[in-house]
């Protein structure tokens, strides 16, 4: 199960880049922004159906180990793996929108869980802070659209309804491929894990959550792998800003989610600095490279390394 859902992962994340990397282009829209938004929000699919499933399960640990995890895993694993395979060069009006709101989202989310639960209103704080990140990113995707009309050369792909219609189902086929792969991969990683007897906390923050990242991974490489590094970074931006603002938000205003202090002494650290470190890393060049992306995955390692030896 484990391994055929990975290679059916692989081929899941083939479509959906291809389909929404034609998609942005044939918009004028700029494939960060498609990471963002479409391609972000279909990857973290598996971490809001697990993360809800578990919460409505009475396993609330694996719902908030699972965001929390996903959240480190998507830069200690998928941006590190990415940057490792070729340097990523990040666009400058990044840092001015999508990184400081990823910062944001991620310290507003340690400021809610501080007195010990994510209440009913803390969630729908982080919806509507969610909510006001979407306006803005559809708000510069018509900026995006109008400058690509001036450009010479640009061919609106909407006055062709077969290419719409061909990359529409790409995506389609590919969110559900994700999905299903995800759902393989994750279960037979929970019965692997509770074979071991391991609890279910650290299940959630480590087998869990690197399951359900590993959509974000697949469609990351490739996309770098295909040249569309701005789509790959897009992603793993997008799925925390996601995972933090939305997938947690609608299980907290689902059912109330407690949040063990203890969280607070190596797990919420561990997930706030390596949503910081982007910061510096993306400074250099305007790029990680591959020495930056290796130190991200060793940190990771370091991490895991402490989860297990610290329950």
């Amino acid at each position: 199960m484990l391994l055929g859902g990975m290679l059916f992962l692989w081929g899941s994340a083939e479509l959906l880049v291809k389909g929404s990397s034609e998609l942005a282009i044939g918009f004028g829209i700029r494939p960060m922004l498609v990471g963002l938004t479409i391609v972000a929000m279909g990857t973290s699919s598996p971490e809001l159906a697990v993360s809800l499933y578990a919460a409505l399960t009475a396993t609330k640990d694996i719902s908030l180990g699972n965001i929390i995890g996903s959240n480190i895993a998507n830069i200690g694993l998928v941006v590190s793996i990415c940057a490792m395979i070729k340097k990523l060069h990040i666009e400058k009006s990044a840092f001015r929108r999508e990184i400081p709101i990823m910062v944001g989202g991620t310290l507003l989310f340690c400021l809610l869980a501080w007195n010990g639960v994510l209440s009913f209103w803390d969630g729908l704080i982080l919806l509507a802070c969610f909510f006001a990140f979407m306006m803005f990113t559809i708000k510069q995707s018509r900026g995006d659209r109008n400058r690509a009309k001036a450009q010479e050369g640009f061919v609106d792909i909407r006055k062709d309804t077969k290419a719409v219609l061909k990359n529409l189902l790409y995506i389609f086929v590919g969110l559900v491929g994700l999905i299903l792969a995800s759902y393989l991969i994750v279960n037979s990683a929970k019965y692997i894990a509770n074979y071991f007897g391991i609890s279910t906390f650290v299940i959630g923050i480590s087998l869990v959550a690197i399951g359900t990242s590993l959509p974000e991974l697949a469609i990351s490489v490739v996309g770098v792998v295909r040249g569309e590094v701005e789509l790959a970074i897009g992603n793993a931006i997008g799925s925390n800003i996601f995972n933090t603002l939305f997938v947690i938000a609608t299980v907290a205003v689902v059912t109330p989610i407690p949040v063990d202090r203890s969280l607070f002494q190596l797990h919420i650290p561990f997930m706030v600095g390596f949503t910081i470190v982007m910061i510096p890393m993306m400074r250099t060049k305007s790029m990680i490279n591959r020495v930056e992306g290796l130190i991200l995955f060793l940190a990771y390692a370091v991490f895991i390394f402490f989860i297990f030896t610290n329950p």
